[in-house]
């Protein structure tokens, strides 16, 4: 897939693991810079760094929680500082927890909608204003095929993420023509999100017509696509990267 010549930096929030350290691994093959935003472990996230600059690129992380708006600023201004400006956003960071609503928490549900909704929303107005600047960029969020179909226990995480996917559609026409703004939502993949989630994707695990999950590479592919010259008539757009678990059109 052919990159648009100049992209010169990408941020990939959550890139310490799972679907967004595979992002910022296939953002480094194909000559990227990435910004990768971690919140865990700092030795991961390092790990991930060295893994992308044997691609000769330059890889840096950052430590924020991208629900703390003044976190995100600060994010985005190591951006400005290191890399001099923005061409892709990929919005993956996220959690994941069973709990029904009868014995969900308001914390609970405070903090599923925080790290999925504000977040997104944080680091997108951040990206937002830069690109419309610049006249060009791609912004991709990482929804769920939860997010169509629902699921038991997980009704804060459905719900979080059906709101990204319709903040997506908005922030696209608001962009227009400039920043393609689209999603991304994968049905179960093998990530530490799933392991928190056994049983619940066991269950998911017969709607998929391909009688397997996805491994992590093949949704960054999807997400690289969208940030590529072959991707670029796509705006407002939900790819569904779920084996068939959902169908659109």
């Amino acid at each position: 897939m052919a990159i648009e010549s100049n992209v010169k930096c990408a941020l990939v929030t959550g890139g310490s693991r799972g679907i967004g350290k595979a992002v910022v691994l296939e953002f480094a093959k194909a000559g990227i810079h990435v910004m990768i935003n971690y919140f865990g472990d700092e030795k991961e996230a390092m790990d991930v760094k060295n893994q992308a600059e044997t691609y000769g690129v330059q890889a840096e992380i950052f430590h924020a929680d991208v629900s703390d708006p003044v976190q995100v600023q600060n994010l985005f201004a190591a951006i400005d500082n290191l890399f001099g400006r923005l061409d892709i956003l990929v919005n993956n960071a996220g959690i994941a927890q069973t709990v029904t609503v009868r014995e969900m928490t308001d914390e609970q549900w405070d903090r599923m909608i925080k790290i999925h909704m504000y977040g997104t929303f944080y680091t997108s107005r951040e990206a937002a204003r830069r690109m419309w600047d610049q006249k060009s960029g791609r912004i991709i969020n990482v929804t769920s095929d939860l997010a169509g179909q629902g699921a038991a226990e997980l009704a804060h995480y459905a719900a979080a993420k059906g709101g990204i996917t319709a903040f997506t559609k908005s922030l696209a026409r608001e962009l227009a023509p400039y920043v393609l703004v689209n999603a991304i939502a994968p049905g179960g993949t093998f990530t530490d999100i799933r392991s928190s989630l056994e049983e619940t994707h066991d269950k998911n695990d017969s709607r998929q017509l391909l009688n397997r999950l996805a491994f992590p590479q093949e949704i960054a592919r999807s997400i690289l696509f969208l940030t590529s010259d072959d991707g670029s008539i796509y705006t407002g757009q939900v790819l569904g990267a779920n084996g068939g678990s959902v169908m659109n059109g």
